[in-house]
């Protein structure tokens, strides 16, 4: 499957990641100010979840699908329909709760425990910030 979310530059990334980091370090101060530039971005939260949540859920090409994938792969695209259309419908009511769902995935599928969430949240932000710069700087 396709992205859902068009592939946002370095600079984005960065800037989501951060907010993400604010709300679930609970700095309100740094949450918001970041928070009107990420308000004016709607789609700015959902592209990073469909960064976290589709790797974790997509069909893989280098494996055999079985049933429990293909419902992996479906279950990772309604979570990003979702996160997509709540973004739109309400980007400031949204954004904190969003914020809070990609912590809440990455303390359950990604940190080694659930106190591992920020520095989880910090080496994926590093990790993609520089994969989009690669991407950008070969185009």
């Amino acid at each position: 499957m396709s992205p859902i979310v068009p592939s946002l530059p370095p600079h984005l990334i960065q800037l989501g990641f951060d907010y993400v980091l604010a709300v679930e370090a609970q700095d309100d101060v740094q949450a918001a100010r970041l928070a009107p530039e990420v308000e004016q971005l709607p789609g700015l939260l959902p592209g990073i979840v469909e960064l976290i949540v589709f790797p974790m859920t997509a069909l893989s090409d280098d494996t055999d699908p079985c049933a429990d994938s293909f419902v992996l792969d479906e279950v990772g695209v309604i979570h990003l329909m979702a996160i997509r259309e709540w973004a739109t419908d309400a980007p400031a009511a949204a954004a904190p709760g969003i914020a809070r769902t990609i912590a809440h995935f990455v303390g359950q599928v990604l940190a080694d425990t659930p106190t591992d969430v920020v520095q989880a949240l910090q080496a994926l932000r590093d990790e993609q910030v520089e994969r989009a710069r690669a991407v950008a700087l070969h185009r």
